[in-house]
C-alpha cells in the first residue's frame, strides 16, 4: 500500500482556512443524527474576536492540495468556577486517517503543555452521538467532567401562552449598548467575548441585522433578551443567545414565549425552538414549564490526574 503524502500547514488569516475548516467539519459530521452546521463566518468572526495562537490550529492536507483534517485550540481565562483552561479539539477529517488525526494531535497537544503549563486541559462540549470524537477523547486519557443539555420546545404550543406584567418589543440598532450591557450584567455570558470591540461586533455585524432579537423590559428597564438563529440546524432554530439581568430569572419564561411567538409570525411555526441549557436546573425547569423535551447531551473532558 502507498503510502499517502500530506502536507500539514498553521492557520492564517485571510488565506481561506475558514471555508477549508467548516468543510471538514460539515463532511465529518455529516453522519450523526444531531449537529450543527459550521460556516466559514462564524469561525472566521470567532478568530477574529480571539486572535489564536496561529500554531495551536493546524490543518492535513492531501497532496493535491485537497483538504483533510484539522484541529484547533483555544484558552479561556479563568473565573469564578473553573481554572484558565486550554480547549484542545477533536481532530475532524473528511475520510479515514487514523495515522494524521494521531498526529494532528499529538504535536499540538505537546505544544500547547508546553505552552500552558498551568492550566487545565479540556475537550469538548461534544454532542454524546458524536461517538467517534468521544471514544478519541477517552482514549487519551481524559475522563467526563460535566454534562450539558439541549431541549426543543414546541413553539405552537408554547405560544398559546399568554403573559403579563411587562412589555415585549423587537430590538432596533439602538438598542447596542443596552443588549451588551444586559448580556454582561448575566453571570453565563458576561465572559463571552474578550473584549469590547468583540461585543459590539457580535451584535452590530450578526444579530442586530437579522431583525428577530426579542426583549423583555420591566419598569422600563431591559431585563431579558434573546434572538433565534436559523440554518445552523436542519431540525430547528436555535437560541442564540439568552440573556437575563440578575433578580430577573422568573421572565425567562416570558421571553421563550414570545421568541415562540415570533418564529409563529416569522413562518417559523413548523421547527422547534432549540436551547442550550448546560446544567442550569432553574433554566431547565422553566424550559420545562413549557413543555421542553431533552434534544441533546454535551459532553466536557477533562484529563484526568
Amino acid at each position: 500500500m502507498v503510502k499517502m503524502k500530506v502536507n500539514y500547514k498553521y492557520y492564517e488569516p485571510n488565506k481561506g482556512f475558514e471555508e477549508l475548516q467548516a468543510q471538514i467539519y460539515n463532511e465529518d459530521t455529516k453522519k450523526y443524527e444531531i449537529r450543527v452546521t459550521a460556516t466559514a463566518e462564524s469561525i472566521q468572526q470567532r478568530y477574529e474576536n480571539e486572535k489564536p495562537d496561529s500554531k495551536g490550529i493546524r490543518y492535513a492536507f492531501k497532496e493535491d492540495g485537497s483538504p483533510l483534517a484539522y484541529i484547533q485550540t483555544r484558552v479561556t481565562e479563568a473565573n469564578e468556577n473553573t481554572k484558565r483552561r486550554t480547549w484542545i479539539g477533536y481532530p475532524w477529517a473528511v475520510e479515514e486517517c487514523p495515522d494524521v488525526q494521531e498526529k494532528l494531535y499529538n504535536e499540538v497537544f505537546e505544544y500547547v503543555k508546553q505552552r500552558d503549563p498551568e492550566n487545565e486541559i479540556v475537550m469538548g462540549y461534544f454532542s454524546d452521538n458524536f461517538t467517534e470524537s468521544v471514544s478519541f477523547a477517552k482514549s487519551k486519557g481524559f475522563e467526563i467532567i460535566d454534562k450539558g443539555y439541549q431541549y426543543a420546545i414546541d413553539v405552537q404550543e408554547a405560544s398559546k401562552e399568554e403573559i403579563s406584567g411587562c412589555t415585549v418589543r423587537m430590538a432596533t440598532m439602538d438598542d447596542l449598548k443596552v443588549l451588551i450591557e444586559l448580556c454582561k450584567s448575566d453571570s453565563n455570558l458576561k465572559n463571552a467575548f474578550p473584549n469590547e470591540e468583540a461585543w459590539i461586533s457580535y451584535f452590530k455585524d450578526r444579530v442586530l441585522p437579522d431583525k428577530h432579537t426579542v426583549m423583555i423590559l420591566k419598569d422600563n428597564q431591559l431585563v431579558c433578551a434573546g434572538a433565534p438563529l436559523e440554518g445552523i440546524t436542519e431540525d430547528g432554530l436555535i437560541v442564540r443567545f439568552l440573556a437575563t439581568r440578575p433578580g430577573y430569572e422568573n421572565l425567562r419564561k416570558a421571553l421563550l414565549i414570545e421568541i415562540s411567538k415570533h418564529n409563529i409570525e416569522t413562518g417559523w411555526h413548523d421547527k422547534p425552538l432549540l436551547i442550550y441549557v448546560g446544567n442550569q436546573e432553574d433554566l431547565i425547569a422553566t424550559v420545562k414549564e413549557i413543555g421542553g423535551t431533552i434534544r441533546d447531551t454535551q459532553i466536557l473532558f477533562g484529563l484526568k490526574d
